[in-house]
């Protein structure tokens, strides 16, 4: 499974209901570099802790689940703890 992550930040993002200026301002990032964030394949892990930090997400979970068999599976799990977390939110 290849992941696109920046595709996955900007889910998260809107799930999460916070605007691309509040984000940007969170990771010290302007709105141009959100944007081509949400572009990206592939990032820097330390960008990336930043962003999981700020989303209350944990991205790197999903390269996890990528190396594992019965992939499906797991990744509806993701996609139901991402629910869960801005529900109780």
């Amino acid at each position: 499974m290849t992941i696109h992550i920046g595709q996955q930040i900007q889910d998260a993002l809107k799930h999460r209901g916070m605007t691309v200026s509040e984000f940007g301002r969170r990771i010290n990032k302007s709105r141009e570099n959100v944007y081509s964030i949400f572009k990206r394949k592939t990032i820097d892990t330390g960008l990336l802790y930043t962003i999981s930090q700020v989303l209350e997400q944990d991205f790197f979970i999903l390269y996890s689940i990528a190396a594992e068999p019965g992939i499906e599976n797991l990744k509806s799990n993701f996609k139901a703890s991402k629910s869960k977390k801005t529900t109780s939110s």
